[in-house]
């Protein structure tokens, strides 16, 4: 069944109105009339099935006739994922979103390519939450991963995660990712931090040791930074599923 993200605030009882560019994707391309059903996500972890009762040029309205809540993964996957090209970085985060990513962190890196203009912050993050958005309802997912503000590496929050991973392509003592996950329980808050093609500098790596993270090897191969990424979730999903 077809889904949409909404506002809270756009439920009222058993009503929902839908705006926005859903509007265009209901009425153009799914081409829905009065009376069909789709799924409305609050982004609470529930899926409201309702009928759409109104179909006006800027909102849909859809009454609800049943609630279902699913359970959420026992895991908090969020990946610190360093600032790359635009095009490659919105691949990442439309696969990231639909493998099950629950929180992206944009990072500064030392070696990071990719500048952030401030100026400009806003309108990319607003851009970014629209991919995960439609990566969501694509994938059929009831809650949206969270996509934070752009950070530096040495900014990040370390201390709410349980356990923190770095992806080393030349450490020999790094595990292979399936082998750390293995040894690791699938519940609990878990960083996945993801560096630039030039790689992570010295500097970086004795800081995030500074932080308890442990450097994991994603293979034999060198990958784009976005591909690392996606094998990160790749990893999880085959060893903890949903």
């Amino acid at each position: 069944m077809q889904r949409y993200f909404v506002e809270p605030a756009n439920i009222i009882d058993n009503e929902v109105t839908i705006q926005g560019p859903d509007v265009h994707h209901i009425r153009n391309v799914m081409r829905f009339s009065i009376g069909d059903s789709l799924g409305i996500c609050p982004n609470d972890g529930t899926l409201r099935l309702a009928r759409i009762t109104a179909i006006e040029k800027s909102k849909v309205t859809a009454a609800i006739f049943k609630t279902i809540i699913e359970n959420q993964p026992e895991h908090e996957i969020t990946i610190a994922q360093a600032l790359i090209r635009k095009d490659r970085f919105e691949w990442f985060l439309e696969k990231a979103t639909e493998l099950g990513v629950t929180k992206i962190i944009p990072t500064g890196f030392a070696r990071s390519i990719v500048q952030i203009d401030e100026n400009k912050s806003t309108a990319k993050l607003e851009r970014y939450r629209m991919i995960v958005k439609e990566a969501s309802e694509q994938s059929e997912r009831n809650v949206m991963p969270l996509i934070t503000a752009f950070t530096d590496l040495p900014d990040i929050d370390y201390s709410r995660y349980d356990m923190i991973f770095y992806a080393s392509e030349r450490d020999q003592k790094a595990s292979l990712i399936r082998d750390v996950l293995a040894k690791h329980p699938k519940s609990g808050k878990y960083l996945f931090l993801v560096g630039p093609e030039g790689g992570i500098t010295d500097d970086e790596v004795s800081l995030l040791e500074a932080k308890g993270a442990i450097p994991i090897s994603l293979g034999s191969r060198i990958l784009r930074s976005e591909t690392a990424g996606i094998m990160v979730m790749s990893a999880i999903l085959s060893q903890w599923g949903e």
